[in-house]
C-alpha cells in the first residue's frame, strides 16, 4: 500500500492494488497503524448518479474518516474548518473508485462531501 502525503496536516490518500486469482480479487482497505487513529465504527452508503453527500461535519466530537470506495466512483472535497491549522478555509479533491484503489484518511476537524458519479456508487467508512 502506498501512503500519499498532501499538503494539509494529517490528511492521507492511500493507493492499494487489488489482487486477482480465478475466484475474484480482494483489496486492503485499510491499515490502522498506518493512521494512528483507532477506527470505532464502519458505515456504508450506497447512491445513484448525481446525488450529493455532504458537507457533513461535527463539531463537538470531529471524527477521523477513512473513506473508500467499493463500487463506482466519486469525487470527494474535504475543507479544513481547523481554526489553528495552517490550511484553514482551504481545500482538497480527490476522485476516488473501484478502478483506481484510492482511499483517503479525513482528520478531525474536517468538513466532508462528495458528488456520485456512476449509475450506482458505494462507499465505506471508517471513523475515530
Amino acid at each position: 500500500m502506498k501512503i500519499i502525503k498532501t499538503k494539509f496536516k494529517d490528511l492521507l490518500i492511500f493507493e492499494s492494488k487489488n489482487f486477482y486469482d480465478k475466484r475474484g480479487h480482494f483489496r486492503e482497505l485499510s491499515i490502522q497503524k498506518l493512521i494512528k487513529q483507532k477506527l470505532i465504527f464502519t458505515v456504508v452508503s450506497k447512491s445513484k448518479k448525481n446525488v450529493l453527500r455532504g458537507l457533513h461535519f461535527q463539531k463537538k466530537k470531529p471524527q477521523g474518516k477513512y473513506l473508500s470506495v467499493l463500487k463506482g466512483e466519486i469525487f470527494d472535497v474535504v475543507l479544513d474548518c481547523r481554526p489553528k491549522s495552517k490550511t484553514f478555509g482551504k481545500h482538497f479533491k480527490i476522485f476516488l473508485s473501484d478502478k483506481n484503489n484510492k482511499s483517503i484518511f479525513i482528520p478531525p476537524g474536517f468538513a466532508h462531501g462528495f458528488l456520485c458519479l456512476e449509475k450506482e456508487n458505494i462507499v465505506v467508512y471508517s471513523c475515530t
